[in-house]
């Protein structure tokens, strides 16, 4: 039994209903969640106050979960990368740099439910975690944004089988020069 098929079907569905991939709005959960808790770690430091200590351990939670839904979309949208294209390298940076984030927001997330959990604080070591996944997670989404703005990765005539040689328009390019996204030449 082919247990992926559904999920991809799905996102399918999903890419048919929006026009595009899912994979950039489902971004916007973890990236906003994770935010969140980052701006919450600075105001239980700040305070002392344990309830942002909270609101930051459930916002990290909410970002694990919208993550889990971007690995996937993320994965569908990169398997229709060809190798030998340039934008390749990039999305493949983009992916181990999003591996890396979500390992330390999980990381993050584990020490701080056991501190919860004791009835401690959060550590220092925790909030450097979800920091430093908050920091490399600017990185890695402007990584996304150089897939498609500058590469036109995920956009759907791009998306269609192209070769590198040929003179299609790419990103930006595919946009009329009226639309407020279009060509700023």
């Amino acid at each position: 039994m082919d247990l992926i098929s559904p999920v991809t079907g799905l996102i399918d569905q999903i890419e048919k209903l929006l026009g595009h991939s899912p994979h950039p709005a489902i971004v916007t959960v973890p990236l906003g969640a994770w935010t969140v808790s980052n701006v919450c770690d600075g105001l239980a430091m700040a305070t002392g106050d344990d309830r942002y200590d909270d609101a930051a351990r459930v916002s990290m939670a909410i970002g694990l979960v919208g993550a889990a839904g971007s690995v996937v979309t993320g994965l569908r949208d990169y398997s229709y990368i060809p190798k030998d294209r340039p934008s390749h390298d990039i999305a493949t940076r983009h992916a181990l740099g999003n591996a890396l984030v979500s390992t330390l927001f999980a990381t993050s997330y584990v020490l701080r439910s056991r501190e919860h959990a004791s009835g401690r604080r959060t550590s220092n070591l925790a909030r450097t975690l979800g920091i430093a996944g908050g920091a490399l997670s600017l990185y890695t989404a402007w990584l996304g944004g150089v897939l498609v703005e500058e590469y036109g990765e995920a956009v759907k005539p791009v998306m269609e089988d192209h070769s590198e040689d040929d003179d299609e328009p790419r990103g930006r390019e595919l946009l009329s020069p009226g639309a407020p996204l279009g060509s700023h030449h």
